[in-house]
């Protein structure tokens, strides 16, 4: 019975908690990997490789709500030792040692709501609602004062960023020296320089900062004003009504995908809320961590779901499309998810300028669309009338239809026929700054750049804000990201794309919104890749959409661009860096394998020769486990390490995952627990027997608790408003007080009757 039991749950795994989705337990810290194939490029010397991603220490039971988002971050990393270090490249991947781990571990399951129990139609407000309130009840009796888990992003942040920043280093180095011999001024001027450290970020907490290359966790970092001393939590400070507020719970989140400068190193992002107005915030941090713009609002009517925003030298482009994220869709007269897109909205966008003394510029697109990742912004001007543009490529859908994949749950009806057909795509938008008094802000371009999906765009570092070339995605040989075909999307290809080739050619067919500019599919440009001679390469149209397609049954994740050095070199010239994984370690049941050799692998790939196929790949690592699916990811270069800040006093060892779970307080618990049959099935004698006595139950102990506080207030006398109580329900329960109907009633005995008959069941 229990074997079939068995059979029927693993039948029913989470898509998203099924094969290399699946988390992982075991934790390796610099433990070296096997060069299966190639050899690491010097690009890559001194560098680490770092990927983020949900990875639940306690997966839902069976039933349970759960969402690709959810889970406890964990990060993935190699690092490659510097150029005349024998050792092998190093794997390491920690879980990250946030609060709601600890808590999760404490309890043996997640103590917040999955994000598809706020998207659910069929979730109630009553549920929600008392799972938002347990959470936080949880986390008040726990102490716990942020309730992020950082599983979606990593970021390198710091003063030594910036292609400024080596021109102030060299000038501020020489004027020291030049003036002054004060030891402590070019003390801080190193301090100063040594500054970088790696941020794991989601949008429900602050930045959470982490150690390379053994990925140690620090704290949370809520970029403090070197200055001034302001931080994300200032406005809480006090005893002003402000501190007690509901929107206190929201006051240090930020993005999960900030935007670095590459020119001065400023760190852009913004904050969401969704109790207080503004419910958008705008801020710049210069690279010497001064505060430029500090939470500048911005007004987008009813809250937002923003993951992501575009950014340009000039603007922080804010995407409020109609993905609403507020309680008031709980409240309306046909109450809606918590997260609902909402069809009656707008498409807008909003271009607030970073300098933080401009009013914002808002373009509109009247269909609802959704973006979840933008690949890249630029400003520029148009060559015919001179009028200022700004221009974005973004991963557009026409629906919300991911959003609900993600969490392998129904699409409803609405969003299921607006999304026939849907594909997200790389898409154009041109915002111009005219010179039409009447209409000053217009979006004179809208069109997609291809008709293959594509998702989790990268591009060249250096490149971002600025007219880049190329945009590599994540892309699959059939279906798209947003189908879930009883399983979930999986990555067996990556594209580069030639984005300014194909705007101008869009460009050129004239104003408005059009069709894709290239219409081929993944396999007809791979085929024509195939037909391509050793040595040759597309050439004209053909080139602007590349292929490297995985073999079978082989998948990859979202990869990142490490450019070549050199002077002159093509914008192409350079590396993409990936983990794939081999689905034919999975079992039958699903479940991947744990054997040794069934791990994953790191691949990098020369971007310039990517429709060369497995003759692009330059080097393969063998991982001693499977790195499962993940989210976002960045590559940390050697110089940036190197001026990895100094911490005030190291930090103490942490323990491993599994030690963590063995040295749980609810250890012993959790053993009884799992040692004991999980299910059961009732016969029906015992389930009529069960639902019977156990409400005749609850009646008898409320009986028998009167019984004893009237003894007690006979003996101590019954407060005056607890006497009125008495007389109320003695007039509404008149049935219950006969004395001769409860003189004839064994209670005593029924209740020792019923107590045993309940444990027995």
């Amino acid at each position: 019975m229990f074997d079939k039991k068995r059979q029927r749950r693993e039948a029913k795994i989470h898509p998203y908690l099924a094969g290399n989705f699946a988390p992982v337990l075991g934790e390796y810290v610099m433990h070296p990997c096997q060069i299966v194939e190639g050899s690491v490029p010097l690009e890559l010397k001194g560098g680490q490789y770092i990927r983020n991603g949900g990875n639940p220490a306690n997966p839902p039971e069976e039933g349970r709500h759960y969402h690709w988002f959810d889970g406890d971050g964990m990060l993935h990393g190699v690092f490659f030792p510097e150029d005349g270090d024998d050792r092998a490249p190093m794997y390491t991947n920690r879980h990250l040692a946030t609060p709601i781990l600890s808590l999760s571990l404490f309890l043996a399951r997640s103590p917040l709501p999955s994000i598809s129990l706020l998207i659910s139609p069929l979730s109630s407000l009553h549920r929600i609602i008392t799972a938002i309130l347990h959470t936080f009840m949880l986390a008040l009796e726990a102490r716990v004062g942020t309730l992020s888990v950082a599983n979606t992003n990593v970021l390198w942040w710091g003063s030594g960023l910036g292609m400024e920043a080596n021109d102030e280093v060299t000038k501020g180095a020489s004027d020291i020296s030049g003036v002054t011999n004060d030891i402590k001024k070019i003390g801080d001027k190193a301090a100063e320089e040594r500054d970088g450290r790696l941020l794991a970020l989601c949008e429900s907490g602050p930045p959470l900062e982490v150690r390379v290359p053994e990925l140690e966790t620090v704290d949370w970092d809520r970029l403090e004003d070197k200055k001034t001393g302001q931080d994300l939590r200032d406005d809480r400070k006090g005893w002003g009504w402000r501190r007690w507020g509901l929107g206190r719970i929201q006051e240090d989140w930020v993005t999960a995908h900030p935007r670095v400068d590459p020119i001065n190193g400023d760190l852009v992002f913004y904050a969401c809320q969704m109790f207080e107005t503004p419910y958008v915030r705008v801020s710049v941090i210069d690279r010497h961590g001064n505060h430029k713009v500090w939470k500048q609002g911005v007004d987008c009517g009813p809250a937002k779901m923003m993951h992501d925003f575009g950014c340009s030298r000039k603007y922080a482009i804010l995407l409020n499309l109609p993905l609403t994220l507020t309680p008031m869709n709980l409240l309306a007269w046909r109450p809606k998810p918590m997260i609902h897109f909402d069809r009656t909205l707008p498409s807008e966008f909003i271009l607030v300028p970073r300098d933080g003394v401009s009013p914002p510029a808002r373009f509109i697109d009247p269909e609802p669309s959704m973006v979840f990742h933008t690949a890249n912004s630029w400003d520029d001007v148009d060559p015919q009338t001179g009028e200022e543009t700004v221009e974005m490529v973004a991963c557009r859908f026409r629906s919300a239809k991911l959003v609900y994949a993600a969490g392998a749950m129904p699409v409803p009806a609405e969003e299921f026929r607006a999304g026939i057909d849907d594909v997200v795509r790389l898409h154009y938008y041109r915002f111009v700054f005219s010179h039409d008094a009447e209409e000053p802000y217009q979006i004179s371009h809208c069109f997609p750049l291809s008709e293959i999906p594509a998702e989790f765009p990268t591009t060249h570092p250096y490149r971002l804000m600025s007219k880049a070339r190329y945009v590599y995605v994540c892309s699959m040989k059939e279906g798209g990201f947003d189908e879930r075909l009883g399983g979930a999307a999986k990555v067996d290809c990556l594209v580069k794309a030639d984005v300014l080739r194909l705007s101008q050619k869009g460009i050129k067919r004239g104003k408005g919104k059009g069709s894709a500019v290239d219409k081929r599919t993944v396999m007809e440009i791979v085929r024509q890749q195939e037909l391509l001679l050793d040595g040759e390469a597309p050439q004209g149209d053909d080139a602007a959409m590349q292929v490297f397609a995985l073999p079978d049954g082989w998948y990859a994740q979202e990869c990142r661009f490490v450019p070549k050095e050199g002077k002159d070199l093509d914008e192409d010239e350079g590396y993409l860096v990936t983990y794939v994984y081999d689905e034919r370690y999975i079992k039958e049941n699903g479940i991947a394998s744990c054997d040794v050799g069934a791990g994953s692998e790191l691949w990098i790939i020369d971007a310039k020769r990517m429709y060369a196929g497995m003759k692009a790949v330059v080097c393969r690592l063998k991982l001693p486990q499977r790195v499962p699916y993940g989210l976002h990811g960045v590559f940390v270069p050697a110089e940036q390490i190197r001026k990895q800040r100094i911490l005030p006093e190291p930090l103490p060892p942490q323990a491993s995952l599994l030690e963590k779970l063995y040295q749980s307080r609810l250890s012993h618990f959790v053993d009884v627990i799992f040692t004991r049959p999980q299910y059961r099935e009732r016969s029906l004698p015992e389930s009529i027997a069960f639902h019977t006595m156990l409400p005749l139950g609850c009646v008898f102990l409320v009986m028998a608790l009167t019984d004893v506080a009237n003894g007690h207030f006979r003996m101590y006398g019954m407060p005056g408003i607890l006497i009125v109580i008495s007389q109320a329900w003695r007039s509404w329960t008149p049935y219950l007080h006969r004395d001769d109907v409860i003189s004839k009633l064994p209670i005593p005995q029924v209740r020792k009757l019923l107590g045993a008959v309940a444990y027995a069941v």
